[in-house]
């Protein structure tokens, strides 16, 4: 049985020149890259574990299963990071009146 190739030595055969046809119709050698620019031009996300209502939970899958009938690619990590920046954005332009402030209102404080 032949020994299997290791996915980084494919990708490096894969940037050698071709030959056969692709030699006879062009001066320089052709190269098939492996990158994809759409993945490395997306936001990175960092991990973090938080506590959700149920509700909201439910609700956060129905806007998600609405937005990819729409045929808007997305996932619940990208829905939740958008919500979150414009809260925090709404709260930063108007910290005394803004929805964070209204639903925390009469919490207790730490001390």
């Amino acid at each position: 049985m032949a020994k299997r190739i290791s996915v980084g030595k494919r990708l490096a055969q894969d940037m050698v020149p071709k030959k056969g046809l692709d030699a006879l119709f062009s001066d320089t050698p052709v190269y098939h890259s492996t990158s994809t620019p759409a993945k490395s031009e997306q936001k990175k996300f960092e991990k973090g574990t938080f506590y959700f209502d149920p509700d909201d939970l439910a609700k956060l899958e129905r806007v998600w299963l609405k937005l990819m009938g729409q045929g808007i690619k997305c996932n619940k990590s990208e829905i939740v990071s958008i919500l979150i920046s414009a809260g925090l954005e709404e709260y930063e332009r108007n910290p005394a009146n803004n929805a964070l402030s209204q639903r925390l209102t009469g919490k207790r404080r730490r001390s």
